[in-house]
C-alpha cells in the first residue's frame, strides 16, 4: 500500500494496494506456516491504543503485537498449538 496517497481525492485510481487472501486450511494442525513473517512487538506509544486500553489490568508479560507495518497491515492470523 502506498501511504503517500492517504489523502488523495481519488485513491481507488491512484493508490496502490495488495490483498493477500487467507489460506483456506490455515487452521489445520498440518498447515505449514513456516514462511509466515513473525509478529512484531510494538510499544503502546507506537500503537496508540484506544477504547479502554488503560482500563484493563494487563498481565505484566502481555505484549502488543502486529505485522511489520502498523499502518498498512490490517489482518493478523495467529496460530498456536495447545497440548
Amino acid at each position: 500500500m502506498n501511504t503517500d496517497c492517504a489523502d488523495d481525492p481519488n485513491p481507488d485510481e491512484t493508490c496502490e494496494s495488495a490483498t493477500v487472501g487467507i489460506p483456506a486450511d490455515w487452521t489445520s494442525p498440518e498447515f505449514d506456516d513456516s514462511a509466515w513473517v513473525a509478529a512484531t512487538e510494538c510499544s503502546p506509544a507506537e500503537v496508540d491504543p484506544k477504547g479502554g486500553y488503560e482500563e484493563v489490568t494487563w498481565d505484566p508479560a502481555a505484549q502488543l503485537i502486529w505485522g511489520t507495518d502498523l499502518e498498512v497491515d490490517n489482518t493478523i492470523l495467529l496460530r498456536m498449538t495447545v497440548s
